[in-house]
């Protein structure tokens, strides 16, 4: 816990509530909100509040990249939201959901193994669970949509367009939405439906709870099944049905010790330990995947330490004090960078952490490097600046890259569509559909054996598969390394 200046400093950059502004202005022809900023306002937090990106907001207002302070106006492109959520309800209910005759038409996929035969499915059938609850939204304004509908509508948005793209291609087949987003009673109900037991493949739902409900039925009738969301790899445990395409944090944790013991090697590498439990596999696997990397490179192995200590195993860069002993300030002579790991998944602690490390660099000209994991990317109250001056650098599974032709031609696509930009959600259906889609029409009933010889690159997602043991089922492990720059995450592996 911090005390003093430096509670203060902390508490000083915590989150401010964002209202959405009234003001809308049309300027060369195209409308825009007009934002002010206020006291701890960030570039995330205000492009999130406007259904927006990043890039978005900068590409509008450039000098936005050298910082954001109180009183600055940005203008945030006007995009129909209400109408989006809206329109995507109602197209859901009216042309998606494909009700089956009869259950004798669609073959059974029987669970796979390194034998299966190769058989081509004729009519593929494929369901998807979300929290739609489309009965208690479709009334409702659609900007006081609960996060997790917002969430399955963008989920739906992305995989409708890879069916789309695949049925231009000949894919024969069907999508089968169900609204996941019920009560218990209510989702007893819909796994009651006969024809579940016919389909080819269940992608879904979201929610880990009810994802085990839903695998229960897989179980049963032998249907392959997929997770597409972040969650632990226990589901994977005794399921050879199951795949997930979100790499566990665990899986991150070391893919960034891969990362640090191959590019710093020798350096100053500070292991922070929150002491959490939930945090504490995520440490583990650290510290078992570098030693061993560092060791065999003849460096020191990671030190590691606690908010108490932290401050003891830095390297303090040498300095020389400002002549004039009335302004404080120190020109940094020499300054060997320290290395501070941060896999936590709490907000508060990566948010307390990552303030108190850019308070060292403020107050002592230290050199520090912050490495975390995927979550860096939507806490809030991380301030962009510090994320910049600690050279942030984050194992992540989100990999867009927004110059590639194929990426900017399915933005392209949503907007003229959905009249707004894409979220991760979207990508994230998109590349899951297209992906099990296309692999079903080639590979058939042996698709879940070949996924680990299926190494593809979506437009946010990469497929990268690994089967830990025969009786387990398929984990993604495709991460990569980001690092935070201009005001935004680049690859940098």
């Amino acid at each position: 816990m911090l005390s003093g200046v430096e509670a203060s400093f902390s508490q000083q950059f915590q989150p401010t509530p964002i209202k959405k502004s009234e003001k809308i202005e049309t300027i060369d022809g195209k409308k825009f909100y007009i934002h002010h900023v206020e006291k701890s306002q960030t570039l995330y937090s205000i492009a999130k509040t406007y259904g927006t990106t990043v890039d978005i907001v900068l590409s509008n207002n450039p000098d936005a990249i050298d910082g954001l302070k109180a009183g600055d106006k940005l203008k945030i492109p006007f995009l129909a939201e209400a109408k989006k959520e809206i329109t995507a309800i109602k197209d859901i209910k009216e042309n998606i959901i494909h009700p089956v005759s009869t259950a004798s038409t669609i073959p059974t996929i029987p669970l796979q193994n390194k034998d299966t035969v190769v058989k081509p499915i004729a009519d593929i059938h494929v369901a998807v669970f979300l929290p739609l609850s489309l009965s208690a939204m479709e009334n409702r304004n659609a900007e006081n949509f609960p996060e997790e509908t917002k969430m399955g509508i963008e989920f739906y948005e992305g995989i409708k367009m890879a069916y789309d793209s695949l049925k231009k291609q000949g894919f024969k087949g069907h999508l089968h939405i169900y609204d996941a987003g019920v009560d218990s009673a209510g989702m007893a109900k819909l796994l009651s439906k006969p024809e579940l037991k016919t389909m080819n493949l269940f992608i879904g739902p979201l929610s880990s709870k009810k994802f085990e409900a839903v695998l229960k039925i897989a179980r049963e009738n032998k249907i392959n099944i997929v997770s597409p969301t972040l969650q632990g790899n226990t589901i994977l445990l005794g399921n050879p049905n199951v795949s997930k395409t979100t790499p566990s944090y665990a899986t991150q944790a070391e893919a960034l010790a891969k990362y640090a013991a191959e590019k710093f090697a020798g350096q100053n590498i500070i292991l922070f330990n929150s002491a959490s439990a939930k945090d504490k596999p995520y440490i583990n696997m650290f510290r078992k995947t570098i030693n061993p990397l560092l060791k065999k490179a003849n460096a020191d192995t990671v030190k590691e330490v606690t908010f108490t200590t932290l401050k003891d195993f830095l390297i303090h860069a040498e300095t020389q004090p400002n002549p004039n002993k009335e302004i404080k300030t120190f020109k940094v002579l020499s300054a060997k960078p320290n290395i501070v790991v941060i896999p936590s998944t709490n907000p508060s602690i990566v948010t307390e952490a990552v303030n108190k490390l850019f308070l060292y660099t403020q107050q002592n000209g230290d050199s520090i490097i912050v490495l975390g994991m995927s979550n860096f990317q939507e806490i809030e109250s991380l301030d962009f600046g510090y994320l910049n001056a600690l050279h942030v650098i984050i194992s992540s599974y989100e990999l867009v890259d927004y110059n590639n032709p194929q990426t900017k031609k399915i933005i392209l696509n949503y907007r003229s569509d959905y009249k707004t930009e894409p979220t991760r959600y979207v990508f994230s259906g998109f590349d899951a559909g297209y992906f099990y889609l296309s692999g079903l029409q080639k590979y058939g009933t042996a698709l879940q054996s070949k996924l680990p010889e299926l190494k593809q690159k979506g437009i946010q997602t990469e497929f990268n598969f690994v089967q830990s043991d025969i009786a387990s089922g398929y984990e993604n492990k495709g991460v990569g390394i980001m690092k935070f720059e201009n005001y935004s995450y680049t690859r940098v592996k």
